[in-house]
C-alpha cells in the first residue's frame, strides 16, 4: 500500500517575513524595497510575491462583488459594424451571425433616417443583443426600433442590447457642450425595455489618450454622476430609472492582471456610488472592446495576440459582453475574414479553453485580489477630487482631467521611448522585411483642452513612414553598417542592440561584420555603403582601440556619421574628439535620436 504523501506536513510553514527575509540575503544586503517592489502608473505598490497574510483581516473584493447570476456565466460576443449602406451591413451581420456573433453593435451616421427594413431584415431579434451607436443623441431612432420591434410581435421585455451615445465623450474630445434633454427622452423610452440600456457610458476616450485604469475607473463613474444629476434635472427621471439604464463600455489594455483587476474594480466602485443614492441595484453590465492605445501599424498581426490576452483579461473580469475589434481595423477597413478572426477569439475562449465555465476565477489569487483593492481605493480618491471640484464637466473644462491624464500618458510615452515598454514588431523586434501600404496616419493635433485617442505607437508609426516616404520620394534609403570587433559576447550583443534600433526606424541594417583588426575594421567600415556606421564592441575594447577606430575612419569617410553602441562614460569625450559623433545605449531617447538621423540624412540635398 503506498504512503500518503501530505506536503503540509512534511515541510513546515513559511511565513512572508521569512521570504522576505531569504530574498533579502540573496540579495546580499541590498534594500528589498529598492530591488524588488516596484510602483504602476497609478502609484500602487506591487510586491514581488504575495501570500494568505496579504488577504488576512480584509474583506476580499469578489465577496463583496455582486455579480448578476453567479450560477451562470456567459457573454455577448460583438460585432461592430459601421452603416454607410443597409443592405451592406445587413449582409455583413448576417454572415457573421453564422460565425457565432451573438451582438451587433451598429454605428449610425444618419440615425433618425435609417432604413430599419433593410438594416435588420432576417436577424433574430429576441436572441441577437441588436445595440446602436451615434454621435449625437437620437430619441427617434429609438422609437423607431421599437416601433419596427413590435411590427415584428416581438416584445420589449425580449430585447437585449444597448444604446451609446456619450455625450460627455464628446466633451472630452471634442470640445462640444452637452446637452441633455434629448438623451432624457431616450433612456424615457429605454426604461420600458428592461434588458436594452439606454445610457452607455465609455472610457475609450480616457484610456486611448494615455489615462492609468484609476484614472479610467474614477472617471467613468464621474460621468455617471455627472449623467445622474442632469438627467433627472431635465426630466422626471428618478434616480433608480438612470441607474438601470446604465451600461459601462469600457477599452480593454494591455496590463493583463490589471485589466482584469479593472472590470472588477469598476463594479465595486458602482457598487459604492449606487449605495451612496441609496439605491438597491448594485450590479451594472459591462461591454469590454478592444483599445487604439495599445494597437500597432506595423506588424500588425501581433495585434491578434494582443486581442487574445485582452480578450481574457476582461472574460477573466467579468465583462458582459466582448467586442474585439479586427487587428487591422485601426488603420483601414477590416475585411470579413478579419471580423471572422475577431469574433473567433470569444469562441475560442469558450468552445476550446471554456472560460464560460468559472464565474470568477481570480476570486482568492492574493495578488489580483489586492490589485483590485488598489485600484478601487485610488480610484475612488480621485473620483472625490473631481467632485470636489463640481463634478465631471467643470474638472474637465478647467482642465483638471485632461492634465492628469496627460501627466499619466508622458509617463507612458517615457517608457515607450525608451523602449521599457514594449511594443513588438514597433519600438522593439521590427519586422525589416514588412511591406506596408499606408503611407500617412493622422497626426495628433496639438490641443490640450481636449483628449487625443491614438495609438501609444504613433510616434515609432511616424518615424518608420517618414522613412518609407523618403524612399518613395528619392529611391534612397539609410544604410547602417555594423563594425564589430574585440569581446565576442559584446560585439554580438551590442550589434544585435543597434539593428534594431535603427531598423524601427525603416533603415537598412547591412549586417554584421567581423574584424580582429581595428584598422582593418575602421577602413572597410570607412569604405562601405553605409550612411551611418556603428562601431560594436565592449566598453573594455572601446577604451583600447575605440580612438584608433575612430580617428582612422574619420580621416577617410568623415562625412559619415560615426556611432558607438554604448556607453563608456569614462572615454566618451576622448571618444568624441577622435570622431565618434554619437552615442546609442539603453537610455537613449529612441524618437528624439531617430528623427535627428532622419533630418540630417534626408536633407533635399543629400544622396544616400
Amino acid at each position: 500500500m503506498e504512503k500518503e504523501l501530505n506536503l503540509l506536513k512534511t515541510f513546515p510553514p513559511v511565513n512572508k517575513e521569512e521570504w522576505v527575509q531569504k530574498a533579502t540575503e540573496d540579495l546580499k544586503g541590498a534594500d528589498f524595497d529598492r530591488k524588488l517592489v516596484w510602483k504602476t502608473y497609478e502609484g500602487i505598490p506591487v510586491q514581488p510575491f504575495y501570500t494568505a497574510e496579504d488577504t488576512e483581516g480584509k474583506q476580499l473584493p469578489s465577496e463583496i462583488l455582486n455579480i448578476e447570476d453567479p450560477n451562470h456565466r456567459t457573454w455577448n460576443n460583438y460585432l461592430q459594424i459601421e452603416v454607410a449602406d443597409e443592405s451592406e451591413a445587413n449582409r455583413l451581420a448576417v454572415k457573421m451571425i453564422a460565425f457565432d456573433a451573438t451582438g451587433i453593435l451598429f454605428i449610425l451616421r444618419e440615425p433618425a433616417s435609417t432604413n430599419l427594413e433593410i438594416l435588420l431584415k432576417g436577424l433574430d431579434l429576441e436572441n441577437l443583443a441588436v445595440s446602436f451607436k451615434t454621435e449625437k443623441p437620437s430619441a427617434q431612432l429609438i422609437e423607431n426600433y421599437f416601433n419596427y420591434c413590435s411590427s415584428k410581435s416581438v416584445a420589449l421585455e425580449k430585447l437585449t442590447g444597448f444604446y451609446q451615445s456619450d455625450v460627455l465623450e464628446l466633451l472630452t474630445t471634442q470640445g462640444i457642450k452637452p446637452e441633455y434633454t434629448e438623451l432624457a427622452k431616450i433612456l424615457e423610452l429605454t426604461s420600458k425595455a428592461t434588458k436594452f440600456y439606454g445610457l452607455t457610458i465609455q472610457s475609450h476616450a480616457f484610456a486611448d489618450s494615455g489615462a492609468n485604469i484609476a484614472q479610467e475607473i474614477a472617471l467613468v463613474n464621474n460621468k455617471l454622476v455627472e449623467y445622474i444629476t442632469e438627467l433627472t434635472e431635465v426630466s422626471e427621471l428618478a434616480i433608480d430609472e438612470v441607474f438601470k439604464n446604465v451600461l459601462f463600455h469600457t477599452a480593454i489594455g494591455g496590463d493583463y492582471f490589471f485589466e482584469i483587476s479593472k472590470i472588477r474594480a469598476l463594479r465595486l466602485v458602482f457598487q459604492s456610488i449606487a449605495a451612496h443614492y441609496g439605491v438597491p441595484q448594485t450590479t451594472v453590465q459591462i461591454v469590454a472592446s478592444s483599445g487604439l492605445w495599445t494597437k500597432s501599424l506595423f506588424d500588425p498581426n501581433v495585434n491578434l495576440l494582443r486581442n487574445t490576452t485582452e480578450a481574457m483579461a476582461a472574460v477573466l473580469g467579468g465583462c458582459d459582453g466582448l467586442l474585439i475589434q479586427p487587428h487591422d481595423s485601426s488603420f483601414q477597413k477590416p475585411s470579413d475574414f478579419s471580423h471572422r478572426i475577431a469574433l473567433n477569439v470569444s469562441n475560442l475562449l469558450k468552445g476550446e479553453s471554456h472560460f464560460d465555465k468559472v464565474t470568477d476565477p481570480s476570486a482568492g489569487s492574493y495578488y489580483i485580489e489586492n490589485l483590485t483593492d488598489g485600484l478601487v481605493e485610488k480610484a475612488l480618491e480621485l473620483f472625490k477630487e473631481v467632485e470636489s471640484k463640481n463634478g465631471f464637466v467643470k474638472a474637465f473644462s478647467s482642465g483638471f482631467i485632461p492634465e492628469i491624464i496627460q501627466q499619466s500618458k508622458a509617463q507612458k510615452e517615457k517608457d515607450i521611448t525608451a523602449r521599457k515598454k514594449v511594443i513588438v514588431g514597433t519600438n522593439k523586434y521590427p519586422n525589416l522585411t514588412e511591406k506596408v501600404t499606408v503611407e500617412t496616419i493622422e497626426k495628433v493635433a496639438d490641443n490640450t483642452a481636449v483628449l487625443q485617442p491614438q495609438r501609444a505607437s504613433n510616434a515609432f508609426d511616424t518615424l518608420r513612414l517618414t522613412t518609407l516616404k523618403n524612399f518613395k520620394e528619392t529611391g534612397n534609403i539609410p544604410k547602417v553598417y555594423l563594425s564589430c570587433f574585440g569581446n565576442l559576447a559584446m560585439r554580438k550583443a551590442r550589434a544585435t542592440f543597434a539593428a534594431e534600433f535603427f531598423g524601427i526606424a525603416g533603415f537598412q541594417i547591412l549586417g554584421e561584420h567581423m574584424y580582429s583588426a581595428i584598422e582593418e575594421a575602421a577602413k572597410q567600415a570607412a569604405n562601405s555603403e553605409g550612411d551611418i556606421i556603428v562601431m560594436c564592441s565592449s566598453d573594455q575594447d572601446y577604451v583600447s582601440d575605440g580612438v584608433e577606430f575612430a580617428t582612422t575612419f574619420k580621416s577617410i569617410a568623415p562625412e559619415k556619421q560615426l556611432v558607438l553602441a554604448g556607453y563608456p562614460a569614462d572615454m566618451v569625450d576622448s571618444l568624441k574628439a577622435a570622431g565618434v559623433d554619437s552615442f546609442i545605449h539603453v537610455k537613449t531617447n529612441a524618437i528624439e535620436a531617430l528623427s535627428e538621423y532622419q533630418n540630417m540624412l534626408f536633407e533635399p540635398s543629400k544622396t544616400l
